[in-house]
């Protein structure tokens, strides 16, 4: 009966001590202070080429969108009487004016918002002043092309923008993504030409150790995107003796001026069957190249170019019956192949 009434007592002690722990954290959490709010001063919107009444709507979406981020609080800068003594267009405050509106009010920023108007179009300014030395903490600008419908939109973007420090083109979000982002990229158009090529390899390294030219020709497309070139080309030739080449190449070039005739360099990458003395193997051709392009400007192109190859394939050597009969294929001894490379065609 002892021990009952002793655990007893402890055990209320027990549940007393907890009640007040938890008491002692209710009241701790409520004794929290609430996040610390950055005061700004937010000056009138100004403009060029826009109707008072708008940019009294743009005044009042900023403050909205100030005050809805949740990090602010938002002091209002007098506004400037409107009316016939007004100056038109209201001009933009300098840095120091800014500055000093928002030092007065007991701001720490001063916000300046200018909207100016052309053609269809128009471009939304935000500019956070530090209070104290007039410096520049935020700007960034965005274009509205969906008229006076799209401020909403645009001056979200440049609030979060402001928030989170991140330039207006990464600042969007659902449902703040403006109609000229919506629409595809504008593209220029690169100039193509089909053409035809007389084609020259000067092979080395060959599997039987004899030198031979092999010729042939193909077909290119080129593509001319004015800073850089690309093309894609098929080729085909052989010479005596069973020698042959075939082949499907990518090339990129960068051309060294901006006229009718220009040079090049780049280099191509291939997919080549070859025999060069050998049984023949395949894979793929490694080739850096120069070149020369006339009539890049014209309707009609003629193309020089040099180059030296490299096989990342070997050629073993010719496949033969021996004495019993049997077809042997030597699998050792593979060469692999190189050499330069001069091709001449035309394009339309």
């Amino acid at each position: 009966m002892i021990i009952a009434s002793r655990g007893a007592r402890f055990a209320i002690r027990l549940l007393g001590l907890s009640i007040a722990l938890a008491g002692l954290g209710v009241s701790v959490a409520h004794a929290a202070p609430p996040p610390r709010l950055q005061t700004i001063a937010v000056l009138p919107v100004t403009g060029d080429n826009v109707a008072p009444e708008i940019l009294s709507a743009a005044d009042d979406i900023l403050r909205d969108h100030l005050q809805k981020a949740g990090v602010y609080a938002v002091i209002e800068a007098p506004r400037t009487p409107a009316g016939p003594a007004a100056p038109m267009p209201v001009p933009e405050a300098t840095p120091a004016v800014a500055a000093q509106t928002g030092a007065s009010l007991g701001a720490e920023l001063s916000v300046v918002v200018r909207l100016t108007h052309f053609g269809n179009s128009a471009r939304l300014r935000l500019t956070a002043y530090a209070t104290g030395t007039a410096q520049v903490v935020y700007w960034d600008s965005i274009l509205i092309n969906g008229g006076p419908d799209e401020l909403d939109v645009a001056i979200a973007r440049l609030v979060n923008g402001m928030k989170t420090g991140k330039p207006v083109r990464d600042s969007a979000e659902l449902e703040t993504v403006t109609d000229k982002e919506t629409q595809a990229l504008n593209r220029r158009e690169a100039n193509k030409s089909f053409g035809l090529r007389l084609t020259t390899l000067l092979p080395f390294n060959s599997q039987d150790g004899k030198f031979e030219a092999l010729t042939g020709g193909g077909l290119f497309w080129l593509y001319d995107a004015r800073s850089w070139m690309a093309d894609v080309a098929v080729d085909i030739g052989g010479g005596a003796n069973g020698r042959f080449f075939a082949d499907a190449a990518l090339g990129a070039y960068y051309p060294l001026l901006r006229e009718d005739f220009t040079p090049y360099v780049g280099g191509q990458i291939r997919w080549a069957e070859m025999s060069l003395g050998g049984s023949g193997a395949g894979g793929l051709t490694m080739q850096p190249t120069v070149g020369i392009l006339l009539g890049r400007l014209s309707s009609v192109q003629i193309r020089v170019e040099a180059g030296y190859f490299f096989n990342t394939f070997g050629e073993a050597g010719k496949s033969y019956y021996d004495s019993s009969g049997m077809y042997i294929t030597p699998t050792g001894d593979r060469h692999y192949g190189h050499g330069f490379v001069f091709s001449a065609g035309i394009g339309f």
